[in-house]
């Protein structure tokens, strides 16, 4: 046992030895000053305009520019155009059942609702603040979740791109509570 221990000590103090003694590359300051989060900013401002300075010369020259259509949209086309004929009225459906398990039906479907809006508001929040969302995505998510909620079929009919989808949103949920 204790011919097996001094290699091992021996290797260990090598290995610290080594460790200690070179200067690591990873952890070494740099000579370059640090990234200014403003001059990425503007960095990226500036790229944004030569994209769109790019795309208004292959306009001007007679081209076209598709549109960036890379997303994977999740509302499908049916549901599209019910949304887009849909009333903004809330459905009234007439019960077939009176009792306790209509009741919970009619409770759990609500909390579902209420559960959905809120998924939809705090999706629009992440994805306004990430800054990663284009109005066509927030669109699509809308429609996705819209499913007989007469909130979020108000707000995929009414909104305006001069405000936040979430701020409309939160202020169209605090209405009808």
């Amino acid at each position: 046992l204790a011919a097996m221990i001094a290699p091992m000590r021996l290797i260990s103090t090598f290995l610290v030895a080594f460790a200690t003694s070179g200067e690591c590359r990873f952890l070494a300051p740099t000579d370059a000053p640090p990234a200014d989060v403003g001059s990425i900013e503007v960095q990226i401002a500036a790229l944004n305009a030569q994209i769109a300075a790019g795309k208004a010369d292959i306009i001007a020259s007679g081209g076209s520019v598709e549109p960036d259509d890379s997303f994977v949209h999740h509302c499908k086309p049916e549901a599209k155009a019910a949304l887009d004929k849909a009333s903004d009225a809330p459905v009234v459906e007439k019960k077939d059942e009176d009792g306790l398990f209509a009741a919970q039906m009619e409770a759990s479907d609500r909390k579902q609702l209420v559960d959905n809006e809120e998924f939809l508001l705090g999706l629009l929040i992440m994805h306004q603040a990430r800054h990663n969302w284009s109005y066509e995505q927030e669109l699509d998510a809308i429609c996705d979740l819209a499913k007989g909620s007469v909130v979020i079929t108000k707000l995929y009919k009414h909104h305006t791109r001069t405000e936040p989808m979430s701020a409309q949103l939160a202020r169209m949920m605090d209405e009808v509570a």
